[in-house]
Order: C-alpha cells, then sequence, then structure tokens
C-alpha cells in the first residue's frame, strides 16, 4: 500500500485532482465510455464481464466526471462485473473485478485492510489461472510495482508497464536511489512516448511525468541545463494538453540552484497565485528566499509550512515539505548565527528524514548539523556529520550512476540528431518528389502551349501594340511629371537662393556705411579733444561690436544672449556719441533661457536703431528705451519702445537719403521675419505703434516683434 501513499503526496504536490485535460483531452477517452454503455446491453457472458470491468478502469482514469460520480461509477461497474463473473464462473473477470473494487477501498473508502484482503484474493485467481494480466495489475494496486513490471512484461502490457515504472522511479528518487531508479525512468521515458491502447488522457500526464522524472535525475548529479531542458519539455506537454501540473514549482526551484532568483520568483508566483496554501510551493519559495540571504522572509515562510493552520491537510500527506521546512529553517537560523535553535529545527527535520528514508534530505541535514556544531565548538559532532554526509552522498551520486546518466544523454543527443537527418532526408525526398511533379505540368504546359501557338502570336501582337501605345503615353506623361518636378526644384533652389541673398542684405544693412562713419567721426572728435580714455573706451566697444558682427554674420541662428550681447554694445555706443542723452533697459518679462533658444542675428539692431535716431535724438531733455522680451505660445515677443517725438514728426525731420536707408533696413528686416516665420504659419511679424499719454498725445513709439525660434538642443539632434 505505500505505493498509493506516495500516489497522495504527489496529488497534493501537483495538484492532480486538477488535473484535468480540456474537452478535446477528454474526447477520447469519454466516446469509448459512452461506446461501451451502449454495446453493454448487447453482450452475453465473458464479453459483458470484461465490458464491465473496462467500463471501472476507464472510470478510474478519466477526469470527465466529478471525483464522486467516478467512484461510485468504478463500483457500480466493479460489482457488476463480480457478479456476471462470479454466475459463470470466469475467473479472470472476477480477478479484475476484485482489482477495480480495491481501488474503491482505497481512494473513496480509505479502507486499507479491505483493500489488501481484495487484492490478496485477486493475486491468488491470477497464480491458480497463471494469468500475468491479472497478476500485474494486482501487484500494481497493492504497490509492489518491481513485480508488476515482471508480470507486465510477460503480459506484453506495455500501457501498465509505463505506468509501474513511473511510480517506481518516483518511488526510488524520492529515497535519492537514483541508480537504481535510472533504469526504471529510462524504461518510462521510453514507454510514455508510444500510444496507449487506454487511459489516453492519462497517458498525457504520464508522458509528462517521464519528462519531470528524468529532468529530476539531472538536478540531482547537478547537470542543471540538461535538466531544465527536460523541465521545459514537460511543460510545453502540460501546456498542449492542459494539464493543470504546470512545472511552476519545479523550474522555479531549479532557477533558484542556478542563482536565477527574479526566474525563481516568477515561476513561483505563477503557481502561489492558484493555490496559495500549498506546503510544496512555499517551501520551494522559502528556499529561494534562504539563497538569496534573505533569512527574516525565509523563516517568515517556513514557521508558516510548519504551523500554519492552511499546510495542515497537505501536511498529513505530504511529510515531503514539512522536512524541507525543517532543515531549511535551521539552515536559516544557522546563517543568523542562531546556533542554537538552528540545531533544534535540524533535528526535527532529520527525524522525519529518516522516518521516511529520504536520503537527499539526509545528506543537506547532515551537511547543516556538521557546520552547526562546528561553530558551536563540537568538533566530534561536527566530524561525526560531515562524515556521515560525506559516506552518503558518495552513496548516492555514485560514479556509476554519474557515468549512466552521461552515457544516455549523448545517446540522447545522437539519437536527436539522427531524427533531424532523418527529417532532412524525408524533406529532400518530398522537394525531388515536387521537382518531378512540377517538371510533369511545366512538360504538359509547353504541350499545350505549342497547340494554340499561333492564335496566341496574333493576340499577342495586338496586346504588344496596346501597351507600346500605353507605355508612350505613360512615358510621356512621366517626361511632363518630371519637367513641372525640376521646374519646382528649380523654384524651391531659386527661393531658398532668394532667402540667402536676403540674409546677407540684412546683415551688411545693420552695419551701413553710414553708421560706421559716423562711428569713426565720433571718434576722431574724441581724440581731438585729447579725451583718449573717452576714444579707447569707444573704440574697444566699437571694434568688438564689429567683431561680433563678423562671427555672427557667418551663421545662419545665434543664441539669444549673444544678440542681446551686440544690442547692448550698439546701444553703449549710440549713447557716447549723444553724450548718455538716453538710456536704455532690456527685461524678461517671463522666464527665457536666453542660452537655450537660437534667433538670426541682428535682427533687433535695425528697430532700436530706427528708435534712437528718428525718436530719441531729436527729443529735448533725457530719452528711455525699454526693450521688453516675453514668450507667447511657443513665440519669442519683443517689445522696442521709446519716449521720443513719434512718428509723425520724426518723418518731417528725416532727410530723404537718411529715410531711404532705414527703411531699406527695416524693410529687409521684415523679409527675414516673413521666412523665419513662415514654417509656423504666424500672419503679423511686428507691428509699429505710437505711444499716447493720458491726453492723447504722442509721447512715443512701440515696436512688437513676433519671432519663430529654435531650441538650442534641436542643433544636436
Amino acid at each position: 500500500m505505500k505505493k498509493y501513499f506516495l500516489i497522495t503526496t504527489v496529488l497534493f504536490t501537483v495538484s492532480f485532482a486538477g488535473l484535468s485535460q480540456s474537452a478535446s483531452g477528454n474526447e477520447p477517452d469519454r466516446l469509448r465510455i459512452d461506446s461501451l454503455r451502449k454495446v453493454l446491453p448487447l453482450l452475453k457472458d465473458t464479453a459483458k464481464v470484461d465490458c464491465l470491468n473496462q467500463l471501472a478502469i476507464l472510470y478510474n482514469y478519466s477526469n470527465a466526471y466529478t471525483d464522486e460520480s467516478k467512484m461510485d461509477s468504478i463500483y457500480y461497474y466493479a460489482t457488476e462485473a463480480n457478479k456476471e463473473a462470479t454466475k459463470i464462473g470466469y475467473k479472470k473477470g472476477i480477478a479484475f473485478s476484485l482489482v477495480n473494487l480495491s481501488r474503491t477501498q482505497l481512494f473513496a473508502s480509505k479502507n486499507v485492510p479491505a483493500a489488501e484482503k481484495l487484492l490478496k484474493e485477486a493475486i491468488s485467481i491470477g497464480e491458480s489461472i497463471n494469468n500475468p494480466d491479472v497478476l500485474g495489475w494486482a501487484y500494481y494496486v497493492s504497490g509492489d510495482d518491481k513485480k508488476a513490471i515482471g508480470f507486465f512484461q510477460i503480459a506484453g502490457d506495455e500501457d501498465g508497464e509505463a505506468e509501474a515504472s513511473n511510480w517506481l522511479c518516483v518511488d526510488l528518487l524520492s529515497a535519492g536511489k537514483y541508480e537504481e531508479g535510472f533504469s526504471y525512468c529510462e524504461k518510462c521515458e521510453v514507454l510514455s512516448k508510444k500510444t496507449r491502447n487506454y487511459n489516453i488522457q492519462f497517458g498525457y500526464f504520464l508522458r509528462e511525468f517521464a519528462l519531470y522524472n528524468m529532468g529530476e535525475l539531472y538536478k540531482a548529479a547537478g547537470d542543471y541545463e540538461t535538466a531544465m531542458n527536460y523541465y521545459q519539455q514537460a511543460r510545453k506537454q502540460a501546456l498542449l494538453y492542459d494539464i493543470k501540473w504546470g512545472m511552476e514549482i519545479e523550474i522555479g526551484e531549479l532557477f533558484c540552484y542556478m542563482g536565477q532568483y527574479d526566474s525563481a520568483f516568477s515561476y513561483l508566483k505563477k503557481y502561489t497565485d492558484v493555490d496559495p496554501n500549498n506546503p510544496w510551493a512555499a517551501a520551494v519559495l522559502g528556499e529561494t528566499h534562504l539563497m538569496k540571504k534573505q533569512y527574516d522572509t525565509a523563516l517568515k515562510i517556513f514557521m508558516q509550512c510548519i504551523y500554519g493552520e492552511q499546510y495542515r491537510k497537505y501536511n498529513s500527506g505530504n511529510k515531503g515539505a514539512l522536512m524541507r521546512a525543517f532543515l531549511f529553517a535551521g539552515k536559516a537560523y544557522a546563517e543568523k548565527k542562531n546556533y542554537l535553535t538552528a540545531l533544534k529545527y535540524e533535528n526535527d527535520g532529520l527525524r522525519l528524514a529518516q522516518k521516511d528514508n529520504s536520503r537527499p534530505l539526509l545528506i543537506y541535514g547532515y551537511e547543516s548539523l556538521s557546520d552547526i556544531y562546528h561553530h558551536l565548538g563540537k568538533n566530534d559532532s561536527a566530524y561525526h556529520y560531515l562524515l556521515k554526509y560525506t559516506t552518503l552522498k558518495d552513496s548516492v551520486l555514485n560514479k556509476q550512476f554519474l557515468f549512466r546518466l552521461n552515457n544516455y544523454k549523448q545517446v540522447a543527443e545522437h539519437e536527436k540528431k539522427q531524427a533531424q537527418l532523418l527529417l532532412l532526408n524525408k524533406d529532400n525526398q518530398l522537394k525531388t518528389q515536387q521537382l518531378k511533379q512540377e517538371a510533369l505540368i511545366r512538360n504538359g504546359l509547353i504541350a499545350g502551349f505549342f497547340g494554340f501557338i499561333l492564335i496566341a502570336l496574333f493576340i499577342l501582337r495586338s496586346l504588344l501594340l496596346k501597351r507600346k501605345n500605353e507605355k508612350l503615353k505613360r512615358d510621356q506623361l512621366e517626361n511632363e511629371m518630371k519637367l513641372q518636378q525640376l521646374e519646382n526644384e528649380k523654384k524651391q533652389a531659386a527661393f531658398q537662393q532668394q532667402a540667402v541673398e536676403l540674409e546677407m542684405q540684412a546683415l551688411r544693412a545693420q552695419m551701413n556705411p553710414h553708421f560706421i562713419f559716423n562711428c569713426l567721426s565720433s571718434i576722431n572728435r574724441i581724440i581731438l579733444k585729447n579725451e583718449s580714455k573717452t576714444a579707447s573706451d569707444y573704440l574697444t566697444r566699437f571694434s568688438r561690436l564689429i567683431r561680433l558682427v563678423l562671427i555672427n554674420s557667418q551663421k545662419a541662428m545665434i543664441p539669444l544672449e549673444d544678440e542681446l550681447q551686440m544690442l547692448r554694445l550698439y546701444l553703449d555706443m549710440e549713447r557716447l556719441r549723444f553724450k548718455n542723452s538716453f538710456d536704455y533697459v532690456i527685461s524678461f518679462t517671463n522666464e527665457i533661457d536666453a542660452g537655450g533658444i537660437l534667433v538670426p542675428p541682428l535682427l533687433l539692431q535695425p528697430f532700436c536703431e530706427n528708435a534712437v535716431w528718428h525718436g530719441l535724438m531729436q527729443k529735448e531733455g533725457q530719452g528711455h528705451l525699454t526693450i521688453d522680451l516675453s514668450m507667447q505660445d511657443n513665440i519669442l515677443q519683443c517689445i522696442i519702445a521709446d519716449d521720443g517725438i513719434g512718428r509723425d514728426k520724426a518723418a518731417d525731420l528725416k532727410s530723404k537719403s537718411a529715410e531711404k536707408e532705414k527703411s531699406m533696413g527695416l524693410k529687409i528686416t521684415t523679409q527675414r521675419l516673413a521666412l523665419l516665420n513662415r514654417d509656423k504659419q504666424v500672419q503679423t511679424f511686428f507691428t509699429i505703434e505710437d505711444i499716447v499719454d493720458e491726453n492723447k498725445n504722442v509721447a512715443g513709439t512701440k515696436v512688437i516683434l513676433k519671432i519663430c525660434y529654435k531650441e538650442l538642443a534641436e542643433e544636436f539632434v
């Protein structure tokens, strides 16, 4: 009966109760059940008994029904089979009915003695009629998998042999008997690939379990990469057939051993989101925190596994998780240097492992105890457990097992390569056959072509002439389009050239000969008056201004702060020329990064020059000039205001030549603003308004400019 306690453990671990196939996965077995139920009334004697027993077996494995309805159906059909077989003295039928009835005693009633009595009677009948099939299933249900495998081999029952090999492999691996378990894992891995004769849906799960067992062997040997490959194959099997055991815990644990903790947490979360109270998942989660050196978090999880109410129903059938929780808790306390508490939990875990004969956990416990006793200063005890650890580990992971595992891996890789070659050969054969078919079709088409070639030539000639005319028209249209495109490109180039010329004209207009002549004349007058310091200051400012103009005139855009620097130099020189008869202020209405935005060079100077010459120069008394910059909806706005004589009086006083020069500079600047603002569709480039006082008398002039700018960062994109 030990095997059924083991099966119970596995069922809790992988939530086998939820191992349900999709509708398509259940379909083959459910169809067989429905088919057998339909033909059952038509059968008699041994055929009827065999059908009843087969129905009981199919219900045992089928997930298409609830557990309660399954057990009722198994009991009903097994009882009916026993009655009918007893009437006609059909011993084989009686024996199989007893095996099926024992299943209900084990899983429904939990009556182990009653199940053992039924199985002993079935074995006795099987021996009396020398039927290996009966004996195989009787020993399999009783838990003696080795005997069952022998009888299944004699009977040629590969389905039964695969199942018995799988559970025997699970039993041996959990006990750490890897070398002995290897043969059965290998056998199950091979048999699970074959098509089952019955219980097809269970075969999908069995295939996943076989891959998992092989992964467990490689994990025990430390070959995590190969183990992960088998786990991932098992997960694909689960996803393909909607098996609820998705290998999340096993893959998460393996990622933990590989040091990939984020991946481990990710897979464990996938499982705990569905079943948060599973102690096995909790133990692996705690182990991951332990290996990541998050000892407090790990201990919290281990304490819940050991003492938590939600885990009690699981721990009653799954001692493995409880053992791991005790042993890992001891390890966590040891890492926190709480060695006495660590010793308690390690000893409790070892007692459970010894009782269950779990050699992998005993190895872990012996190593931990050796380390704890060493830190407690009890080196004799430390050496004792170190010796036990070394001896047991060498016996579990012996050279023979590692050699066989490595040899199996090489054979598997060779078979994989051979399978790939076989696929390539088949693919080549298919391609060769396809080429032959294509050649046959081609020859037929050629023969057919020559049959109507004369008619085709006439049609072809007509089509060619038509296409030629169409091509001529298309070519003519394309040439016209190309000419139009060239014309547009030429206009665009002329437009760009005009823009460049306007820029150059504007730059030259800023520093017109009249301004330079006046500056030099002013310098000369200052020198004649022996005001050398003033002359030097004026000349220095003049040279700096000329140098900045020459440098910035080579650029299409300059930082606003450079533009303002040139403007200040210009205004300072004009103030010197006119004996400080006016002052000026440059201000910002809102926050503007003057070094972070780009504007065209010498854009503001013509307007300021116009304000000085035609507004402030003619005014009696001290004049004032304000330049106010602000940002309005991603447009740089500049307001230049003076309290001069106004536009009307200035027009009367200006000479015609001066008027011509100043108006030319403003005209060019207007064109520059138009080009600059065109992309942003700003209709107003600048406006000039009179400033009036409270009595509505003209008190000066105001110019409002709207300038599109570039961010300095755009120059580096």
